[in-house]
C-alpha cells in the first residue's frame, strides 16, 4: 500500500494509515466536542448578556413610558390652563366691548354737554338774566348777613328783665323772633332764693341747632353757703303760662342722686356747680302759644 493523506490532519502517512487514522479520529473528536461545549459555553455567556440587554431594554421602555405618560399628563394640564386662558380672554374682550361702548356713551354725553355749554354762552339773553339773577342773589345774602349781625348783636346784648317776688323769680325775653334764630346761651342775672342759695338760670333758645327750648338751673358760691343745708334739696319749677295756657317742668334734687350730676346739688366748691335742667324743655311750636307781644316769659318757683 503506498502513501495516502490522512482525513483529519491532512498529512501524508507512508505506514500504519489506518492506525495513524484511528488516533487522528480521536484528537478530531476530542477537539471538536471542546469545540462545542466553547461553543455552548459562548452561547450561555452570550445568553446572560442577551437577558440582561433585553432586562435593560424593558426598564428603558418603562422609564419612557412613564416620561410619556407624565408628557401626557403635563400636556392634559397644559390644555386646561389654556382653556382657561382662553376663558379668560374672551371674559376680558367682553369687558372690553363693555368699556368701549361706555367710553363711547360718555363721550356722546361730554359732546351733547359741550353743545348745551355752547348754547348757553352763545345766547346773551340768557347769560344777561343769569347775571341779574346772581346779582339778586348777592343783595340778598348781603341782606341777611346785615340782619344776621343785627341779630348777634341784639342777642349778645340783650335786654332782659327779671323780677323776683316771694319764692318766685320771673324772666323776661324779648325780640323772640330773633332769638329763635340764635344758639346762644343767655344767663340770667344771679338772684338769692328765699332760703338764701345763690343761682342762675341758663337758657338756650335754639339748643344745639334743633328747634328746641333748653333751660338749666345753677348752683353759686356765695358768703351764705356756711348757713345753708346742704345738699340743696329744693324743687325748681319752669312755668310757662299765657291766660289758660299752661306748660311746665320740675327739677327734683333727689331724682339726681345715682346720677353724674349729683354733685349739681352739692355746696359749691368752684365759682359754679354743673347745670342741670332740660334740654328739650319745649319744642319752638309748641313755645308759640306763650309769646305775646314778641316776649317770652318764664316763671321759676322753688319749693
Amino acid at each position: 500500500m503506498g502513501p495516502k493523506i490522512c482525513f483529519f490532519c491532512n498529512t501524508v502517512v507512508d505506514d500504519n494509515y489506518y492506525e495513524h487514522s484511528v488516533i487522528c479520529f480521536h484528537q478530531y473528536k476530542d477537539q471538536q466536542n471542546q469545540h462545542m461545549e466553547q461553543i455552548v459555553q459562548d452561547g450561555k455567556t452570550n445568553l446572560s448578556y442577551l437577558n440582561l440587554a433585553f432586562n435593560y431594554n424593558m426598564n428603558s421602555v418603562k422609564n419612557l413610558q412613564e416620561i410619556i405618560a407624565r408628557q401626557i399628563a403635563d400636556y392634559k394640564d397644559i390644555l386646561h390652563k389654556q382653556r382657561e386662558d382662553d376663558q379668560e380672554i374672551k371674559n376680558l374682550k367682553q369687558e372690553n366691548v363693555k368699556l368701549v361702548q361706555t367710553i363711547q356713551k360718555m363721550n356722546e354725553e361730554m359732546l351733547e354737554l359741550k353743545k348745551l355749554t355752547y348754547d348757553m354762552l352763545t345766547n346773551q339773553e340768557d347769560i344777561q338774566n343769569l347775571n341779574q339773577e346772581i346779582i339778586k342773589l348777592n343783595q340778598i345774602v348781603e341782606e341777611n348777613s346785615t340782619e344776621f349781625l343785627v341779630l348777634k348783636k341784639s342777642i349778645q346784648q340783650p335786654q332782659v328783665k327779671q323780677h323776683l317776688f316771694k319764692g318766685k323769680h320771673i324772666i323776661k325775653l324779648d325780640q323772640m323772633n330773633l332769638r329763635l334764630l340764635s344758639d346762644e346761651a343767655y344767663y340770667s342775672q344771679a338772684v338769692y332764693s328765699p332760703e338764701g342759695y345763690y343761682y342762675r338760670i341758663k337758657i338756650y333758645t335754639r339748643s344745639t341747632n334743633v328747634n328746641n327750648v333748653a333751660i338749666y338751673f345753677q348752683l353759686i358760691r356765695n358768703e351764705l353757703d356756711d348757713a345753708l343745708k346742704w345738699p340743696f334739696a329744693k324743687k325748681i319749677i319752669f312755668t310757662l303760662r299765657n291766660n289758660d295756657k299752661f306748660f311746665a317742668h320740675t327739677i327734683t334734687p333727689e331724682n339726681y342722686i345715682q346720677s353724674l350730676n349729683a354733685s349739681s346739688f352739692d355746696k359749691p366748691t368752684e365759682e359754679y356747680n354743673v347745670a342741670v335742667g332740660f334740654p328739650n324743655f319745649i319744642s319752638h311750636e309748641e313755645l308759640k302759644q306763650f309769646i305775646i307781644n314778641n316776649n317770652l316769659f318764664i316763671t321759676i318757683t322753688i319749693q
